[in-house]
């Protein structure tokens, strides 16, 4: 279900106009495993970035990780009317348990029900698990460059449920991760949503091929279910 096309969803990706991102044949939405530092970004300054408010000086001036910080909006514009369905692994629900501020744990747990609560909608599947309650999967490659650890853990875990991108600001992670096995790209937020735009990816087309036996050549629905935007947003302070 995680990849299947459905109008709860809304209009998906094919793997003509995001070659670099889909695997080949692909017709359906585009998983996006989020590392934790992604998910903090969106609960610190989601919010504000939606609504146009500047950033704290002190993250302003940090180059980098404002343009971050502005593909991760840009990425949030499009997932209100695309079908992105962003997941979390269960080694994030493991690695939220190790924080040691109570408010800060019902915080971040809440984030990981509140994503798993979007995916429902997006996928039409209320009996299912998302991927950050479901036991840990099976793997489908190996990497051999993170140092053993939580890194190398979120990698693998979003590669084994199937993630096309895993969306990081870890820098020695976009750097050294070595995957082999089933394709996903390791990615930070500036650079996803550059890839989406190159791909013709806009609100409401782009990114697709209208082919034969594409699902979408005759998508009848502008918009998906409004219902998906209560999670994710939910997050957001």
């Amino acid at each position: 279900m995680l990849h299947d096309p459905t109008y709860g969803g809304g209009l998906g990706f094919c793997q003509e106009a995001l070659s670099g991102l889909l695997p080949p044949g692909y017709h359906g939405p585009l998983v996006v495993a989020l590392d934790s530092n992604v998910l903090i970004d969106l609960q610190l300054y989601g919010a504000a970035l939606m609504s146009d408010e500047p950033l704290p000086d002190s993250v302003a001036k940090d180059k980098a990780y404002a343009a971050d910080l502005a593909g991760l909006v840009d990425l949030l514009n499009l997932w209100l009317l695309r079908d992105i369905r962003f997941v979390v692994t269960p080694r994030s629900r493991t690695d939220a348990k190790r924080v040691t501020k109570p408010e800060v744990l019902e915080r971040r747990l809440a984030s990981i029900d509140a994503l798993a609560l979007s995916l429902a909608f997006q996928t039409e599947d209320w009996s299912g698990q998302a991927p950050s309650d479901a036991p840990l999967p099976v793997a489908a490659g190996t990497e051999t460059r993170l140092p053993v650890g939580a890194d190398r853990e979120l990698v693998l875990e979003a590669q084994a449920v199937g993630a096309h991108a895993f969306l990081t600001r870890d820098r020695q992670v976009l750097k050294r991760t070595a995957l082999s096995g089933r394709q996903m790209t390791v990615t930070s937020p500036s650079r996803l949503t550059s890839d989406l735009v190159r791909g013709g990816v806009q609100p409401f087309f782009g990114g697709t091929c209208g082919g034969d036996g594409c699902p979408y050549g005759d998508w009848s629905l502008p918009a998906p279910d409004m219902g998906k935007w209560a999670g994710v947003l939910s997050v957001l302070e």
